[in-house]
C-alpha cells in the first residue's frame, strides 16, 4: 500500500477495518513518509499508523534492495520481491506506471468492494465505509464503487 492510500483510509477511519480483512504491507519508504515525517510534522495519523505496525495490523516489508529506494520505485520493487497480489494506490501517475508494467493495483474504494464480494461484510456496512471514504477519493471512484456495491449478486 502506498502512503496516499494509507493516509486516506486512516482519515476516513477505515484503516483498522480494512486491515482486519486484507493483509496490508508497506515498504520502509512508506513507513518513513507516513510515520517518521508525519510525527515530525505533528500529524496525529502518524501515531495511529505506528501503533498498527507495532501491533501487527500493518506489516513492514523487508528491504531487499542494496540501497533504500524512494517513492513509487520502492513500492514496485517491494511488489516484485514479495508475494503480493497487487499495490493499493490511487495515485494517477503510479497507476499509469503500474498499468504499463502489468502490475495489478487496487483503488482504496475497491478494497471495500473486495471485502464485500468475499462476504466479509454486508452491503450496508460497505456503503457506510464508502461514504466515510468519499471526501478523500474522486467522484468517479466513488460512483463506480457505489454501483458495484448496489448491484444485485
Amino acid at each position: 500500500m502506498d502512503s496516499d492510500c494509507l493516509i486516506k483510509l486512516t482519515k476516513a477511519g477505515l484503516k483498522e477495518p480494512i486491515c482486519r480483512y486484507e493483509k496490508i504491507t508497506i515498504p520502509m519508504t512508506v513507513k518513513r513518509e507516513v510515520v517518521d515525517v508525519g510525527r515530525n510534522k505533528g500529524y496525529p495519523d502518524a501515531e495511529m499508523i505506528e501503533m498498527n505496525i507495532q501491533n501487527g495490523l500493518i506489516t513492514l516489508a523487508k528491504e531487499g534492495a542494496a540501497r533504500p529506494l524512494k517513492g513509487d520505485q520502492s513500492l514496485i520493487e517491494t511488489y516484485k520481491e514479495g508475494r503480493y497480489s497487487g499495490i493499493a494506490t490511487d495515485d494517477a501517475k503510479l497507476t499509469r506506471i503500474l498499468r504499463a508494467a502489468h502490475i495489478p493495483f487496487i483503488l482504496p474504494a475497491l478494497l471495500i468492494i473486495a471485502i464485500f464480494k468475499k462476504g466479509e461484510t454486508d452491503r450496508d456496512t460497505g456503503l457506510q465505509w464508502l461514504d466515510k471514504l468519499s471526501p478523500f477519493i474522486s467522484e468517479d471512484e466513488y460512483s463506480l464503487s457505489r454501483l458495484l456495491l448496489e448491484e444485485k449478486l
